[in-house]
């Protein structure tokens, strides 16, 4: 199982591909901190969380995971320290964009998946082209304001080589 963030929802689902996740992921889980997060931008008039919500499971902490939170929240959003409580609790992986957060569940021996992770898992699984793959990268930079830089995409379009310069 994993708990997803609501920067890599918002990404995939403002270029339409949400079906990459599920593809990957099967059910989509998120916390109700999460969900929160994603009703935000409704209000402002903008739809892509309707997808999300429609597509989402939420998974409800316990007591024990919500006094982890309060040791999370002073230095991450309400969304990431309930994902990082979860998970950490749960042994759950947590898929998250944003680097702080990353640090501080890797720190919790929390398993982190990012938005590389993902890509590249989705053109070995041949559920993208290399075509495919550029067109994603493209709409996220351009749709969403998310640049993944020049050395990454090398590392997902040849992870071997990557690995032996």
């Amino acid at each position: 199982m994993t708990i997803f963030d609501t920067d890599i929802l918002s990404t995939f689902a403002k270029i339409n591909r949400l079906d990459l996740i599920k593809r990957l992921f099967g059910t989509i889980y998120i916390t109700p901190m999460i969900k929160e997060e994603l009703l935000a931008p409704l209000e402002y008039g903008y739809k892509f969380p309707l997808q999300i919500l429609n597509d989402s499971t939420a998974i409800i902490p316990t007591e024990g995971e919500l006094s982890l939170y309060s040791n999370f929240r002073t230095k991450l959003g309400k969304g990431e320290a309930e994902a990082i409580s979860i998970a950490r609790a749960r042994k759950l992986s947590f898929v998250t964009n944003d680097k702080v957060a990353q640090e501080i569940a890797k720190e919790n021996g929390v398993n982190i998946i990012s938005i590389q992770a993902i890509l590249k898992a989705s053109l070995e699984k041949h559920f993208l082209s290399q075509v495919e793959l550029f067109e994603v990268i493209k709409d996220m930079r351009f749709k969403d304001g998310l640049i993944i830089p020049e050395d990454e995409i090398k590392n997902i379009l040849y992870p071997n080589k990557a690995e032996s310069d």
